[in-house]
Order: structure tokens, then sequence, then C-alpha cells
């Protein structure tokens, strides 16, 4: 058996959580993709998964052989380029995490225009709000806003953010546009929980900070659920600009208080520094700033 099948269809299961879907995913048959599974785990001389009439699940020692699944893979992936034609773009995978709405609003298309510039890689975005730790998760690179906390690994700025106020046109036409952050005492908030301290916005007045505890009846962990709100007249939000854009640009929320905002936010690319695909997280990298300086002009 080829090795480097087996890893992939082992992948194909966990990821899919079925040998038909991991089949129609390797493009083999159910019973192949079973096969190469079979194959791996008597090579190993372990049992990687519980299969039952109704689902496919891990056992400890897939969970335990996982991660270096994953690592075996790319190092096998990314030999293989060594010989490869560079006329023919990057190939095989890469694996991204990103918060929820920074995935929905700017590396989905990113990686939309990766994958038309690469055809022979395959991009896999899973979105997340909570801090994914890259080596368990399987990988390859993070994308984060603000100063990542682990200093450990490899950190490329990619662009920046700058947090704005914004509401729609009715509400401030209802309600009146803030000129200080102290008008803000009149208005609704729609608060998102994701801040480190949800419901207090923070200003700067010259070289004075400003926190202004908002309220508001609404209050969800995420902010394109915040930013649907205010285009529907519920509040003023408050987000970074790079999710703002398309509705600042289009006429449909309109930024406040914008003399006062605090200093911008970088974006970063996080990889581990024995990450196997440095070349194709560069690409990546580069695609994502071209797609961040867009939004940034909008």
């Amino acid at each position: 058996m080829d090795l480097a099948d087996g890893i992939r269809a082992f992948l194909a299961v966990v990821e899919t959580g079925s040998f038909t879907a991991a089949g129609q995913r390797l493009g083999v048959s159910n019973k192949q993709a079973g096969k190469q599974v079979a194959a791996l785990e008597a090579r190993l001389g372990q049992n990687l998964l519980y299969r039952t009439t109704r689902a496919v699940s891990l056992t400890e020692a897939g969970e335990a052989w996982l991660p270096h699944a994953r690592k075996v893979l790319s190092a096998m992936e990314d030999a293989e380029d060594v010989f490869a034609d560079p006329a023919g773009g990057l190939s095989g995978r890469l694996r991204i995490t990103c918060g929820t709405t920074m995935g929905e609003l700017c590396v989905a298309e990113a990686a939309r225009s990766f994958a038309t510039e690469h055809p022979r890689m395959r991009v896999e975005l899973h979105l997340s709000d909570e801090l994914t730790d890259l080596a368990a998760g399987g990988f390859d690179m993070a994308v984060r806003i603000g100063i990542p906390r682990d200093s450990s690994l490899l950190m490329q700025r990619i662009g920046a953010t700058t947090l704005r106020v914004a509401g729609s046109p009715d509400y401030l036409a209802a309600h009146g546009t803030p000129a200080h952050p102290r008008d803000l005492a009149d208005h609704v908030a729609i608060i998102d929980l994701n801040g480190q301290l949800p419901g207090r916005w923070n200003f700067r007045d010259a070289d004075q900070r400003i926190t202004i505890a908002m309220q508001g009846q609404i209050a969800v962990n995420s902010a394109a659920i915040t930013i649907g709100q205010a285009l529907k007249g519920g509040g003023l939000v408050c987000a970074p600009d790079i999710f703002l854009a398309p509705y600042l640009d289009s006429g449909a929320l309109r930024s406040v208080l914008d003399d006062f905002a605090t200093p911008a936010l970088p974006i970063h690319i996080l990889s581990q520094p024995t990450a196997f695909r440095q070349r194709k997280i560069a690409a990546f990298g580069a695609v994502l700033r071209r797609h961040l300086d867009q939004l940034g002009r909008a």
C-alpha cells in the first residue's frame, strides 16, 4: 500500500465523517477508501477508527496519531513540490483557521482567488472564534487581528484594521449623529460579545483614552450579526473597518466619530516555526494582503 494514499484516506474520513464522503473527495469508491485505511492500520499495528453502520469516529490511537498524520502528509507533499514545474503553480492542501466573521467577510474571498490562481491547491478554511491550537488542530496557518499571545509562532503582518462605529442612515436620522463619544449615552448599541470587554467602546481624544460603557438590548458573539442588525436600523455597531467596508462604500452604513478612532490593529498570519508549507503560506498571504488592501481602499 502507498503510505500517502493511506494517510490521505484516513484524513479524508476524519474530516468528512464517512467513507462515502471520503471516497468522493478522493475520487475513489468508499470500499477503496476503506481498504486504504485498513492497510494503513495494518502497517501501524493500531486501529485508528471505530466503525459502525451509522458513524465513524477516532479511537484513542487515532486521536494520538491524527496530528502526526497531517505532518507526515504535509512533508510528503512538500517533498513532491521540490521537483514540480514552477510554472505549474502550487499543489496540495493548505489548512487555515480564523475568526468566523473574518473568514466569512475577508478570508473566504481570498481563498477563492488563491484557488483560482493555483488550481491544484485545496484550501480548507475552518472558522471559529476560539483561539485554535495550530498543532493540535493540524492547521498550517491562522489569520488573526491584533497582537498574538503565543510568541512561539511565526508572525507575518499582512494588513491593519481600525475599529469604527457605524449606523444606518435611518437610525442616524431618527437618533442624531454623535459628535463626541460622550454623546453615545443617548444611543443604542448592538454589542459584539467577542470583544475582551464587551460593550466597552474605546476612543482617543488627542492623547486621552476614553472608554464608554454602551447599553443595548442585543448582544451576540458574532460581528456579522451585529452588522446585520445595524443595517436594519437596530442601533450603532463597533466593528473593524474591513468588515464594514462594503456597507460604508454602498452607503448602507455611515461611520461616526472617526476623529476619535483608536490606533489601527495589525492583521497577522501565524504559523508554526516548523511548518512545512511556508511557500504556500507565503503565497496565500500575498493574495490575502492584496484583498485586504482592496477593502481598505473601498
